[in-house]
Order: C-alpha cells, then structure tokens, then sequence
C-alpha cells in the first residue's frame, strides 16, 4: 500500500495557489467536484498535496455554523459514512486534515487485504471534471475511525488523477513527501513514505516532510500557509543513493 496524497482544505483556493507557488512549488489547477474546487501539489514520486476549498464562501460558513452548534457532532454519532468525513473537512479550520492511501482493492475487500481488519464505510464513486474537460473517476471508502486513512481506487487511468510532465517539476526542488508525522497512530503501513506517530501533536494533527534535490531547507508554516506544516529540506545521503 502507498501513500496517495495529503488533504489541505483552505477557505480560498486562489489565494492557496499563489501562495503555494511564492516558495517554488507549481501548483496545477484539478478542477471541480460538486461544491469543491481543487489544485494539486504533484511531485515525482506519484505522492501530492491537494489543495481544496469550497466553491461558496457562504456555504463554508453555514457548514462551519453547523459545526459550532453541535449538528455535525450529532451526525458524526448517528452516520458514521464518508459524507461524514467529508462534512469534517468542510467544516473544520484550515490546514492538512487527512491523508489518503491506494494500492488495494476497496469495492471486494479479502481476507488478504491489509484492509480487512478495518471496518470501513461504503465505497461511493466520485468524479472530477478537468479544466482541460477530462473527466476523472474514482471509488473511496474511509476508516470508520476518523483519524485513520480514507483509500482511493481509480476507475480511469491514474494519470488522469496525478498529472505527469513538467507538473511534477518544482522551482525549489520538491521531489516528493518523505515523511508524515501525525497525533494518532495510523494502522496500515506504507512503502513509499514513513508515517510515524507523534504523541507531541495533538489528535487530527499531522506534519510532512518533503525531499528536495537542492540544498535550501524551508518550513512552510503559519496562518499565512492555512495552519500547514510542511518542512522542505535536502536529500540525504542515504536517498541520493536510490
């Protein structure tokens, strides 16, 4: 199982774009899902950060209303689905609040699967629409433990979804997320990318690490970057061998 890609819901797309882009990463407009628009952080390693946001300020804000009265407490006990999750994200402040996995079949889970000891909610079918009118698909399930993984299974080709070419080079070197540190200790594992458990960061909380082939480290960090945080740093030695 890989690690797919982190969730970094902002309130404003547009202004995530170009903030994003002011510290050297190209940022590649995903298109729109419902009542979302996204943008996506690609990197050579086939993992990405995905910047999403809510087409309507004003339905952020019943959403986030919602959320202060307790109503979506209530659901949360009552629908423990992936509308749930997704109400969550909407719902909640700003910055990297959840972390997809891929690699496994979700509509037909086995005895073999590293899900089959989970108990996950149903799998629903999703669909993007490109700027470029590509239309992209896809099936996830959820945890029913929030702070676990969501998984993704594509029903088109991956490349539709994660983008290849000149999308994946970065003006400051990113090469791909190495590391995720989070407040819960996450339950499958991966291959590709070390996710480690840090009781310092409060529960829902996580951190990432990204590689990059130059020398200049960076922590993308604050209000101003919607709570991420995300710390650039070098190649070690150990990675320049592979």
């Amino acid at each position: 199982m890989l690690l797919d890609h982190l969730v970094l819901f902002v309130d404003d797309l547009t202004t995530a774009i170009a903030r994003f882009e002011s510290k050297g990463f190209t940022v590649t407009p995903g298109g729109t899902n419902g009542p979302t628009h996204n943008a996506l952080i690609v990197f050579s390693n086939d993992t990405y950060i995905e910047l999403i946001a809510l087409h309507s300020s004003r339905a952020r804000f019943i959403i986030r209303s919602l959320r202060r009265v307790g109503a979506l407490t209530l659901r949360r006990w009552l629908r423990r689905d992936l509308q749930t999750r997704l109400l969550d994200w909407m719902s909640g402040p700003q910055g990297l609040i959840d972390l997809c996995f891929r690699g496994t079949e979700l509509t037909g889970i086995t005895n073999s699967s590293p899900l089959s000891g989970m108990v996950l909610t149903d799998p629903v079918q999703f669909k993007r629409h490109r700027p470029d009118g590509l239309v992209v698909q896809w099936t996830l399930r959820g945890a029913n433990k929030r702070r676990q993984p969501f998984f993704i299974q594509d029903a088109t080709p991956i490349d539709y979804r994660i983008p290849v070419g000149n999308v994946r080079i970065h003006p400051n070197g990113a090469l791909g997320i190495s590391e995720v540190r989070t407040g819960e200790l996450i339950e499958p594992s991966v291959s590709n990318v070390r996710i480690i458990h840090d009781p310092t960061l409060q529960p829902g909380s996580m951190s990432a690490s990204i590689v990059s082939e130059l020398d200049a480290t960076d922590h993308v960090h604050g209000p101003q970057f919607f709570n991420a945080d995300i710390h650039l740093s070098p190649k070690s030695s150990e990675q320049q061998k592979t």
